[in-house]
């Protein structure tokens, strides 16, 4: 792969435009439209400056293929994530409509199965979540997350409340048991809540850039 190929494929990996391109090494549009049509070739600080800008090697972009075997790679990789995001996020979908079997106990059903599947799939969806970018530049979206969650919080607690079996069990003198079953509820209805901000916010989106 020539120089200018590798040039162009880095810079499009990258989502990033030759006029921003340009504007980040202060060069020209025109030079950089140069250097990806093989018209010219960038001096030493040129190279360097590309080399810092789309994390490759000086060596890489001019010697051999390594470059594009490594964005290969990285490129498997990330879509194997994006698919264990993908994953993940449905699966919260569907643990999010099972939780309320937990939560209102129809026909007396209740797992603590069902909490710790939530637990997990939530930490995976949140350990693979990288568009964090969304969030740049806009803190009245990260108040409003925050005040969803907690609307949402206080009213499955209210629910909860007003559940036949918890009313049921508020005459029970067991402070143990009751004090065991409303953190392993509130701690449910955290779940559930943390499930809906995850649909509401953090839904997986591909992003492209055209030159």
């Amino acid at each position: 792969m020539k120089l200018s190929e590798k040039l162009k494929y880095c810079r499009t990996k990258a989502n990033l435009t030759q006029g921003e391109v340009s504007d980040l090494i202060h060069v020209s549009r025109k030079t950089i439209s140069g250097w990806e049509n093989d018209r010219s070739f960038p001096d030493i600080n040129g190279l360097v400056a590309l080399s810092d800008l789309y994390h490759v090697s000086v060596d890489d972009l001019v010697r051999d293929d390594r470059l594009l075997e490594h964005y290969a790679n990285e490129a498997k990789h990330t879509k194997r994530e994006q698919r264990v995001l993908t994953y993940a996020y449905y699966i919260n979908i569907i643990m999010w409509l099972v939780s309320y079997l937990n939560l209102f106990h129809p026909h007396g059903f209740h797992t603590i199965l069902i909490s710790f599947i939530m637990v997990i799939n939530e930490v995976v969806f949140m350990a693979y979540f990288n568009d964090w970018q969304r969030f740049a530049g806009r803190r009245w979206l990260g108040w409003l997350a925050i005040i969803v969650f907690a609307a949402v919080f206080a009213l499955h607690v209210y629910l909860n409340l007003l559940t036949p079996t918890i009313i049921t069990w508020h005459h029970l003198h067991n402070y143990s048991f009751l004090n065991g079953l409303f953190l392993g509820r509130y701690i449910l209805i955290a779940l559930i809540s943390i499930g809906i901000e995850i649909m509401v916010f953090f839904k997986p989106s591909g992003t492209t850039h055209d030159d």
